[in-house]
């Protein structure tokens, strides 16, 4: 019996033994496995990063490359300055000068940017004009349709009798042409930069009223007409008119002649809303001086009936023009 339980003994030691053997090699396994796994995973990543960071490398290398063509291609050079000679007469009685303007062809704008005018008499410098911080958009851009004068004109602007100097600095947007405006000034024999000019879109310069006109457009019917006067040296508008096409049918224009007891013999009609606004010296202001609806008729060939009896002009303040205004949509009242 004792025999037995030495040797039952002796049994079990060996089972345990072998059991924490077979424990501690798959633990090694399991270790080894986890080892091999991140080995592999960071090779996976490597191999996945290597061609990102040569793709970032090119691509870096590729926009340097093009960044210095870039700045070689359109830098201003001094070789590659050109200068015109425009020559002009301030006044009759005054002797002869001469403008020399410089400017480099922009490769990128193809068009001229303006940099200088020398404004000389005889040989006298009397001034140099830097023109590029006086531009809209920081240089001008002169098409090659103004190469012989690299858009330069003498007008006098202000109506003192002196030809002063405007330069074409570019077109922005609609119908809009910019210009860089220079008066002269008599007293100081330079020329001054008058930056209130910019503020009349297409400025015209009418010399025997001695008024300015301007004129902006907000569509293909949609018109602004401003006239300015010089008034104790101010450029003041004195007058302002402004025209916009309405979208209504031809049945309800006929129910408007009827309302108002207008005939016509139309068939088709155009619709318009007219303002009229002019400057009150007492005032200071420009206040209305008509609003109104003006309907147009034009006969079964669509040529417009040349009869000014046949036009519908209602003001815009009465009954029937209220009840007209209420037909337009919102953003056209």
């Amino acid at each position: 019996m004792r025999k037995y339980n030495l040797f039952m003994a002796l049994f079990i030691s060996l089972m345990l033994s072998a059991c924490g053997n077979v424990k501690e090699t798959t633990g090694k396994t399991d270790s080894t496995t986890a080892t091999f796994e991140s080995v592999q995973q960071n090779q996976t990543e490597l191999t996945q990063q290597e061609p990102l960071s040569q793709e970032i490398s090119v691509q870096s290398s590729a926009v340097e490359r093009e960044t210095r063509e870039s700045e070689y291609f359109y830098a201003e050079q001094e070789d590659h300055l050109i200068t015109v000679t425009q020559k002009g007469k301030l006044r009759e009685d005054m002797p002869e000068f001469q403008f020399v303007l410089t400017a480099f062809y922009d490769l990128q704008t193809e068009s001229y940017a303006l940099q200088t005018v020398d404004v000389c008499q005889g040989d006298v410098l009397l001034q140099t004009i830097s023109i590029p911080e006086l531009t809209l958009f920081g240089q001008t851009c002169i098409g090659d349709s103004m190469q012989d004068t690299l858009g330069f004109e003498l007008e006098d602007l202000n109506f003192d009798g002196y030809q002063d100097m405007r330069l074409f600095d570019t077109l922005n947007g609609n119908y809009r042409t910019e210009w860089v405006y220079f008066v002269w000034n008599p007293a100081e024999q330079q020329f001054e930069h008058d930056a209130r000019l910019n503020e009349i879109s297409l400025a015209t310069f009418d010399q025997e009223e001695q008024l300015i006109y301007g004129m902006e457009r907000g569509g293909a019917a949609c018109h602004y007409f401003s006239t300015y006067q010089y008034i104790d040296g101010e450029i003041v508008k004195i007058r302002y008119y402004e025209e916009e096409r309405r979208d209504l049918s031809n049945e309800q224009i006929k129910q408007y002649y009827d309302t108002a007891s207008v005939k016509t013999s139309g068939v088709s009609f155009d619709a318009w809303y007219e303002h009229t606004m002019e400057w009150n010296a007492v005032s200071g202001e420009l206040e209305t001086v008509c609003e109104e609806y003006v309907f147009v008729p034009y006969d079964s060939e669509g040529k417009q009936i040349e009869n000014e009896e046949e036009e519908l002009h209602v003001d815009v303040s009465s009954a029937l023009g209220a009840q007209i205004r209420e037909a337009f949509p919102s953003y056209q009242r």
